[in-house]
């Protein structure tokens, strides 16, 4: 019982740390020889994975650019002939999606420009009114 705990103790104190390199380093040093093959085929299969998942976010990301480029050209040929528009889209980039909505209003502008007008309306109806009221005193 005695020699399993040996195991665990560190038989010499390093005056640094260990980092992470280092405790892996140590790990695959004590590593028999089946042992050491499926490590290295799981990290094989890892590499792969990574590059594959790579490959595909560059490929997102590609696509999404693209899509983004045609999404502004559709909006300036909209500006041209087009009075009101909104266009909704979402697109899927290499770190998640993202969502963009372009929306362009005359109506606005036009709905504040006739709202002056009435109130500018209002007050030279009022002031002839004032007028009218204070000559006939």
């Amino acid at each position: 019982m005695s020699d399993e705990n040996d195991d665990l103790i560190p038989q010499k104190q390093s005056l640094f740390p260990l980092s992470a390199d280092d405790i892996v380093d140590n790990a695959l040093q004590s590593l028999d020889e089946q042992q050491a093959k499926e490590v290295t085929k799981k990290a094989a299969d890892e590499v792969v994975r990574i590059a594959v998942e790579k490959r595909k976010a560059e490929y997102r990301s590609d696509r999404a650019q693209e899509e983004m480029r045609n999404l502004i050209n559709n909006a300036n040929l909209l500006d041209e002939k087009v009075g009101d528009y909104k266009i909704n889209s979402t697109f899927e980039t290499a770190t998640g999606t993202t969502s963009v909505e372009i929306t362009k209003s005359k109506t606005n502008f036009t709905l504040v420009v006739v709202g002056v007008v009435l109130f500018l309306l209002l007050i030279l109806l009022f002031v002839l009114i004032r007028v009218n009221y204070l000559a006939s005193t």
